[in-house]
C-alpha cells in the first residue's frame, strides 16, 4: 500500500490545529492509502507546538519538527520535502483554507499517472475585495514575466511524486518560488480546481506588503524581464532625447529657441528618477546572487518528534 506524506507549515496557528486534526481524519480515512502528518512549525510564539505534540504522542503516523527561527514558508515547506518519506507529497496550509477534502481529488489525478496535481482556486471566499484583485493582477504578472509556463491561481497545495521531490532536492538556491520551481522541473502536471475555504479561526500571517515582496521574488526568480525593460526603456529615452535635441535645434536656427529651463530639469528629474529605480532592481539580482554565494543551510531543525532527526 504506497504512502502519502501530507506537509503541514504552520505559524502560529493554535486555534486551527484541532480542526486540523479532525478534518484531516474525516477526509482520508478509509482512502486505500498509508498516510503520515508531519507538521513544519516555523518558531510559532503560542501553543502550535504543543498541540501539535500531544497529537504526536496518541497517533505515531503525525510527526513534528521545529525550525530553529520563522525560515519563512517557503523553507518550511521545502523542510517537509526533504524529511517526508511518501510515494507522493502533498503541502497542506495549517490555517485549512485549502480543504483536506480536495486530497482525494489530487490523489485520483495521481493514479491517472501524472507526477505533479496542483490545486485551482475557483473562488477565495472570506477575503477582501480588493485583496483578491490583488491577487488576481499579481498572479497575471508572475505569469507573464516568468520565462517558465507557471499555472495561474494554483497555489502550494499540491501533490508531487517522489521523483519530482527527488528533483526538488537537487535545486539548492536560497531564494526560492516554490510554484515556480515545481513548473521548472517539469514532469507530467496537471491541475485540479477546488474551492478555497475561508480561515477558520486566527488571522492571515500574509499582509499587503508581503503580496508585494512574495510577487517581487517570484518575478526576480525565474526571470530577467525587469532588466531587460529597464533596457529597453534607455533605448527609448535616448531616442526622445535624440527628437528632442533636432527640434531644439531647429527652432534655434529659426531664431525661436525656448526658455528650456524647465523642460531640463523635468528630463534630469526623470533620468534620475529612471536610473534609481534600475540600479535598485539590479540591486536586488546582485543581492540575490550575494545570498546564494554564502551557502548558508536553507533551514535548521530545532526540534523533532516522531522523526529520526538529530536535533541542532
Amino acid at each position: 500500500m504506497n504512502l502519502v506524506s501530507v506537509v503541514i507549515p504552520a505559524y502560529n496557528e493554535e486555534e486551527n490545529i484541532p480542526f486540523l486534526e479532525k478534518e484531516i481524519n474525516e477526509a482520508l480515512n478509509g482512502l486505500p492509502y498509508r498516510f503520515e502528518f508531519l507538521i513544519i512549525d516555523n518558531c510559532s510564539t503560542d501553543r502550535t507546538g504543543q498541540l501539535v505534540k500531544e497529537i504526536c504522542g496518541r497517533d505515531n503516523r503525525w510527526k513534528y519538527l521545529r525550525l530553529s527561527r520563522n525560515f519563512t514558508a517557503e523553507m518550511s515547506m521545502t523542510a517537509g520535502y526533504r524529511y517526508a518519506s511518501g510515494d507522493a507529497i502533498i503541502v497542506l496550509y495549517s490555517d485549512l483554507q485549502d480543504p483536506p477534502s480536495a486530497i482525494p481529488l489530487l490523489l485520483e489525478k495521481w493514479r491517472e499517472g501524472y507526477d505533479v496535481v496542483y490545486g485551482v482556486r475557483t473562488t477565495r471566499p472570506g477575503e477582501p475585495a480588493w485583496r483578491n484583485f490583488a491577487v488576481k493582477i499579481a498572479y497575471r504578472l508572475i505569469q507573464w514575466a516568468s520565462d517558465v509556463s507557471i499555472p495561474v491561481n494554483a497555489g502550494d497545495f499540491r501533490l508531487i511524486t517522489r521523483q519530482v521531490r527527488d528533483a526538488f532536492l537537487e535545486c539548492g538556491e536560497v531564494n526560492r518560488y516554490l510554484r515556480g520551481l515545481i513548473s521548472w522541473l517539469g514532469f507530467k502536471q496537471a491541475g485540479v480546481p477546488y474551492e478555497r475555504k475561508p480561515r477558520k479561526a486566527g488571522k492571515s500571517k500574509a499582509p499587503f506588503w508581503y503580496l508585494l515582496v512574495f510577487v517581487f521574488n517570484a518575478v526576480t526568480s525565474f526571470s530577467l524581464k525587469p532588466l531587460r525593460i529597464f533596457t529597453m526603456m534607455g533605448f527609448i529615452l535616448l531616442g526622445v532625447t535624440s527628437l528632442a535635441f533636432i527640434f531644439y535645434l531647429w527652432l534655434t536656427i529659426q531664431g525661436t529657441p525656448p526658455p528650456g529651463i524647465p523642460t531640463v530639469i523635468l528630463l534630469i528629474l526623470a533620468a534620475i528618477g529612471l536610473n534609481s529605480l534600475g540600479i535598485g532592481i539590479l540591486g536586488e539580482y546582485v543581492g540575490r546572487t550575494y545570498s546564494e554565494v554564502k551557502r548558508r543551510p536553507l533551514f535548521i531543525v530545532h526540534e523533532a518528534v516522531n522523526i529520526d532527526i538529530q536535533p541542532r
